[in-house]
């Protein structure tokens, strides 16, 4: 299953002198932007991840919080489908750093390439929010 909406940059693979090197994506999100708003269920595809990574930390800072308090869960998929590994259930509804959750799940080293996915787990459409999702990792 494909993301909803894909904002990846091209990103190539960490090569054998990168390993042990961390590093951080980040990227700004403003769902008040037609394009990038998400309704129920819908993913948005933000980076690639390449294999042989892993992912020591992922958090989503609101910047401008969404009036319909939508939830979302960021993870990272081979496919674009939702997943909630790295945070689960956080709320767009208040400002602030949003990490972790039931599900969340630290420490993951990436088999294969995958995709650093943002799902909204609510009913209502994310279209008010301003995010920055931040992660970081260290080649293996």
């Amino acid at each position: 299953m494909a993301a909803t909406v894909d904002i990846r940059p091209t990103i190539t693979a960490a090569s054998f002198l990168d390993v042990g090197k961390a590093y951080k994506l980040e990227k700004e999100i403003d769902f008040a932007t037609a394009s990038n708003q998400l309704a129920q269920n819908e993913t948005m595809a933000i980076f690639d991840i390449p294999a042989d990574v892993i992912i020591e930390r992922a958090m989503i800072k609101v910047l401008t919080a969404d009036t319909d308090v939508t939830d979302v869960n960021l993870g990272i998929s081979t496919d674009g489908s939702t997943d909630d590994t790295l945070v689960d259930g956080a709320t767009l509804g208040t400002t602030g750093y949003k990490l972790g959750g039931t599900n969340a799940v630290l420490g993951q080293v990436t088999a294969a390439s995958n995709q650093l996915v943002l799902t909204n787990i609510d009913a209502d459409t994310i279209n008010g929010a301003k995010i920055e999702v931040i992660v970081v990792c260290r080649a293996v």
